[in-house]
């Protein structure tokens, strides 16, 4: 008896933890945006960019810093092979002749540049300016992930809404039926009626399970936003902002925020200070280079000592500074046409999306006009097919309407809160909206 009990409680304790383990974990957009922000892998990968371009600065700064390397060599020569060349030893010489056929040499070398033209302290701006680049483009990349995980957020609660819609739907279309039965008993209603609502509570079954499929994969693309194998539940996010739909008024905010204007302005800076670096390779370079040195026929023999203060500077460089003064001058043009065509697609893309908000207001008033339309054309037939003075597809074209209603109104309703996000996303407001619920991980 008591084994009976322990296999009922496992089996309770089995049941509840599968319950636990496929039940969706509530996620609202806020929770969202700061998961994003901290896991999401592309803005991980732009983060190691700014590391990056900060080693940069730091690597031009090196150029002043001394190199020290060690150099040793051994040497073994022919027996009796002599520095002095083929000596004819019968005659009588000064000086002894058995030289050794081995050499042992090694050094320290030391060099220390003292000034490069004035080409380190550019190259350390440029790369100062590189690192403003890596930030622009992490900052860029926050706003696009964002919006990217607002799309997929809204995508998770149409999925959700639609399953709602076609579960409603299915009850319906249940309830229909056990009308059509009953009125079939009664003999008030013939057989194709039957076969036919039948026919529609499987369609209505399919479209359920379609719809809790796509749902499926919109919990799946959300999570992989986040980084996670979590199955999120979300709920409607509150639209606590007010935003300006004036077209000069936006226009002039994206203006204002944009980062790729802010790039294209580094980016001309850059230019400027590669011509300005060129202009520096005609500068001589002066550097302090010294060795310690030990030779001989053992190892650490005879020590010696040199130092030398060198400079050099280029005379001549075949034209090539020239060219490439000539071929930066082009790159400053063709910023400066690159400027002016994103600003003329920015103007275009505010005045879109202004419009497009404003189509989705005013669409949502219609739809719930058709909604309420198709309600009351849904009751209507429900009512003259159970009075025997509407045909069985009377009521099934008034289920459709009212399904079809439904849908609609959910997507004008979603479509028109993306937009108003998607118009803090044109003008460079989407991070600051969050910047509450922003924290970044140490």
């Amino acid at each position: 008896m008591k084994a009976k009990k322990i296999i009922v409680i496992l089996i309770v304790l089995l049941i509840f933890s599968a319950i636990n383990v496929t039940a969706a974990q509530d996620l609202s957009l806020d929770e969202a945006v700061n998961i994003l922000v901290n896991q999401n892998r592309q803005l991980e990968n732009a983060r190691k960019d700014i590391e990056k371009a900060e080693q940069d600065i730091s690597l031009t700064t090196r150029s002043y810093f001394p190199s020290l390397e060690l150099q040793s060599s051994y040497t073994r020569m022919d027996d009796g092979q002599s520095p002095f060349g083929d000596i004819d030893e019968s005659e009588d010489l000064p000086f002894d002749i058995d030289t050794p056929n081995e050499n042992y040499r090694t050094s320290f070398n030391l060099n220390q540049p003292i000034w490069l033209g004035g080409k380190v302290g550019l190259q350390r701006e440029i790369a100062g300016y590189g690192l403003e680049i890596a930030k622009a483009d992490y900052q860029s990349q926050v706003e696009e992930q964002i919006f990217n995980l607002i799309q997929a957020y809204y995508g998770v609660l149409q999925a959700e809404g639609l399953v709602g819609i076609r579960e409603e739907a299915l009850e319906i279309v249940k309830e229909h039926l056990r009308v059509v039965e009953r009125r079939l008993d009664l003999g008030t209603a013939i057989r194709q009626d039957l076969l036919q609502s039948q026919i529609e509570e499987r369609r209505a079954r399919e479209e359920l399970s379609s719809a809790e499929n796509n749902l499926k994969i919109a919990r799946r693309r959300l999570a992989q936003l986040l980084v996670s194998t979590e199955e999120y539940s979300v709920s409607r996010p509150e639209m606590d902002f007010e935003i300006s739909l004036e077209q000069q008024q936006l226009f002039g905010k994206a203006v204002e925020n944009d980062l790729e204007l802010l790039k294209l302005e580094i980016n001309r800076k850059i230019i400027e200070l590669n011509q300005k670096l060129e202009r520096q390779h005609y500068r001589p370079d002066i550097s302090l280079s010294g060795s310690y040195s030990w030779e001989g026929d053992e190892f650490l023999d005879e020590d010696s000592w040199s130092v030398t203060i060198g400079g050099s500077i280029s005379l001549y460089d075949g034209g090539r500074g020239k060219i490439t003064s000539e071929k930066e001058e082009k790159e400053l043009e063709k910023l400066a046409n690159s400027r002016q065509d994103f600003l003329e697609n920015l103007d275009i893309e505010i005045e879109e999306v202004i419009l497009t908000v404003k189509e989705n207001e005013e669409l949502i008033e219609l739809e719930e006009l058709s909604l309420e339309n198709a309600e009351e054309n849904l009751q209507i037939a429900n009512r003259s097919y159970d009075a025997g003075v509407a045909s069985n597809t009377d009521v099934i074209d008034a289920q459709s309407r009212y399904n079809q209603a439904q849908i609609s109104l959910l997507q004008a309703e979603y479509d028109y809160e993306i937009e108003l996000f998607r118009s803090l996303y044109k003008s460079g407001q989407l991070t600051d909206y969050f910047e509450d619920v922003i924290e970044y991980e140490k």
